[in-house]
C-alpha cells in the first residue's frame, strides 16, 4: 500500500511541475499531517515537494521538515535541515529561534556538544531581552545537563523576568541537586552492592534488587550443598564460576541503575523548576 502510495504522489508530482497551485496544494497536505502527528507522511510529501518545488518554495519547507524529522527520532536528519532552514533565512530573530530549536534537537539527541555550537551562533549583544532570557535558560539547561552547576546556576539567576521568589526556588533547586548527586552517587551505589541486592534496593528498584539476591543466595547454597556432599573444590568448580559471572553483573547493572535513577531525578527537579520560573516563549 505505501508503494503505491508513493507511486501515486510521485505520478502526481511529475504531472504537476508547470502547475505550482497543485504544489501549494501538497504543501498545505503536509502542513495537515503534521498537525496530525503523523510525521511519517509529512516527511514523505515534504521530501517530494523539494524535489519538484521551486528555491522559494524550499526555504519555506526545510523548517517543518526538520521538525518532522526530530518528532520522529531522527535527529540526525533533522539537524541537516534544520541547518538549511538557518541558511536560507535573512531575518535575525527567526534565524534565532530555529538556532534554538537545532539545539534542542541536539540535546534530544544527547549531543550537548553541538548544542553548545549552535546556541554561540547567537550574540550576546544587541539582541532583544526575550531573545537573551532564552538564550540563558537554554545555556543554563545544557550546563546543567553536562553537570556545570555553578555556570547553569549563573546563567538562570541571569533571567531578567525572574523575581526574588524564582531566585529562591532557583537556589533550592540546586541544593535539591546536590542532594540528589549525592544520594545516587553510582560509586556509592556499586560498593552497597557487595551485600547482593543492597544498591538496587537503595535506589528504588526493589525487583532487581530481590532477583540479585535471590540468585546470589541460591548460588551460596549451592556451594555449599555441593562441598557437603562431595568436596570444597567440587563446589568451587562447579558453582563458583556462576556465582562470579551474576555476583559481579549485579554490581555492575546497579551502578547503571543508579546513573538512571540520578538523571530521571534530576530531571524531575528540572522541570519542576520551568514549572516555577516565569514562561519564555
Amino acid at each position: 500500500m505505501k508503494f503505491w502510495y508513493f507511486i501515486f504522489i510521485s505520478s502526481f508530482f511529475a504531472a504537476s511541475v508547470s502547475g505550482q497551485n497543485n504544489l501549494k496544494t501538497y504543501q498545505t497536505m503536509a502542513e495537515t499531517f503534521s498537525q496530525q502527528g503523523n510525521y511519517t507522511s509529512a516527511i514523505e510529501v515534504y521530501e517530494r515537494l523539494l524535489f519538484f518545488g521551486t528555491d522559494k518554495q524550499n526555504k519555506s519547507i526545510y523548517l517543518p521538515l526538520a521538525r518532522a524529522y526530530s518528532n520522529l527520532g531522527d535527529f540526525e536528519k533533522a539537524s541537516v535541515h534544520y541547518n538549511n532552514a538557518y541558511n536560507n533565512q535573512t531575518v535575525d530573530t527567526i534565524r534565532y529561534e530555529i538556532l534554538f530549536e537545532s539545539a534542542l534537537n541536539y540535546l534530544a539527541a544527547n549531543d550537548t556538544i553541538m548544542a553548545y555550537n549552535e546556541l554561540l551562533n547567537i550574540p550576546e549583544t544587541k539582541i532583544s531581552s526575550r531573545v537573551n532570557d532564552k538564550l540563558h535558560l537554554m545555556m543554563g539547561t545544557l550546563d546543567y545537563k553536562s553537570g556545570r552547576y555553578t555556570g547553569a546556576k549563573n546563567h538562570f539567576l541571569s533571567i531578567t523576568v525572574i523575581d526574588s521568589l524564582d531566585k529562591i526556588a532557583i537556589q533550592s533547586f540546586f541544593k535539591k541537586t546536590k542532594k540528589t548527586n549525592r544520594r545516587y552517587n553510582p560509586t556509592m551505589v556499586e560498593w552497597m552492592s557487595i551485600v547482593p541486592g543492597l544498591g538496587q534496593a537503595w535506589c528504588g528498584y526493589y525487583k532487581e534488587s530481590a532477583n540479585a539476591f535471590l540468585l546470589s543466595g541460591t548460588f551460596i547454597v549451592l556451594f555449599v550443598d555441593i562441598s557437603l556432599k562431595y568436596t570444597l573444590l567440587d563446589g568451587l568448580i562447579t558453582v563458583y564460576p556462576w556465582f562470579n559471572r551474576y555476583y559481579k553483573g549485579g554490581i555492575m547493572k546497579a551502578y547503571k541503575l543508579a546513573e538512571k535513577k540520578r538523571e530521571t531525578e534530576k530531571n524531575k527537579l528540572y522541570n519542576s523548576l520551568l514549572k516555577t520560573l516565569p514562561p519564555i516563549n
